[in-house]
């Protein structure tokens, strides 16, 4: 059986953020603010009221593809999964010890099987990693509602180190996506998918085409120190990385001798074991 640990696929930056981050004066008291107004019967009562749960009996085919994907991710008690009526193209992942999986029918409608399958196990990483917390924490810092909570009186000193790690760690989400599927192409083709919809009345997108966007975007930002300071200002208060970086440290990251052993392990596991004829 192929089982990915955490600490295979997560992004450099990811741990080391992170530690930054719970380093930060206050963030656990912040940390414990959250989860005492924010209770996760709320938030698992909010799924429950006004969408679809997916299960067995529901969509089945659907669901089908959660268990595999929680298996080779080593997530042994299986998330609840939520259909989210909404054109918006989106999924993303909730709670700490009632953990929930909410996919949009935008999504759904949007992707092939693959596409849907990366996207889900981009999803299922963070539940491995122990993201899931402190994502909640700072979704509700983004929030409209915060200063009615109290809690836009956080500072900026805390606000920055998560959203900075928050971003890192889709990098980590991704990466796993490309191992758990054997392949980063439904991964890159989601991304594509985020940044400018599905297949239209004008054509298929083109992934050769959005992978050299990626690499246009890639040499602006790195022409000067200017440059680089100002994408980060424009990233400064998002919880996701600009798609084109993600694209490019996924390729980067497909190219490098961690994910070809891992691909190794991978191919090993699904290959189908032959025995040779008895005479």
């Amino acid at each position: 059986m192929f089982v990915l640990k955490p600490d295979e696929y997560t992004h450099p930056k990811d741990q080391k953020t992170l530690n930054e981050l719970k380093a930060v004066p206050g963030f656990t008291i912040a940390l414990k603010t959250v989860m005492k107004v924010f209770t996760e019967n709320m938030l698992r009562g909010v799924n429950l009221a006004n969408k679809v749960r997916l299960g067995p009996d529901q969509l089945p085919s659907l669901y089908a593809f959660l268990p595999p994907l929680c298996e080779t991710l080593g997530v042994k008690e299986l998330p609840e999964f939520y259909l989210e009526q909404t054109p918006a193209i989106n999924a993303y992942t909730q709670g700490d010890s009632i953990v929930s999986i909410t996919v949009t029918t935008g999504l759904v409608n949007a992707m092939t099987q693959a596409q849907l399958r990366a996207v889900l196990a981009h999803e299922v990483a963070h539940v491995a990693c122990h993201h899931v917390l402190y994502h909640t924490l700072g979704n509700l810092l983004l929030g409209a509602g915060a200063d009615l909570l109290g809690l836009g009186l956080l500072s900026a000193p805390l606000k920055l180190p998560l959203f900075q790690w928050m971003r890192m760690s889709e990098l980590s989400c991704d990466r796993a996506a490309a191992i758990c599927l054997g392949d980063p192409q439904p991964m890159l083709e989601a991304l594509q998918i985020l940044a400018g919809g599905g297949v239209t009345k004008y054509g298929e997108l083109n992934l050769e085409s959005y992978l050299k966007q990626a690499e246009d975007y890639s040499a602006i930002k790195d022409q000067s120190l200017w440059n680089k300071s100002l994408q980060y200002v424009s990233l400064m208060g998002q919880s996701h990385p600009f798609l084109s970086m993600r694209v490019n440290e996924l390729r980067a990251f497909a190219e490098s001798d961690q994910y070809k052993s891992l691909y190794k392990r991978y191919e090993m596991a699904h290959t189908p074991v032959s025995f040779p004829h008895s005479f």
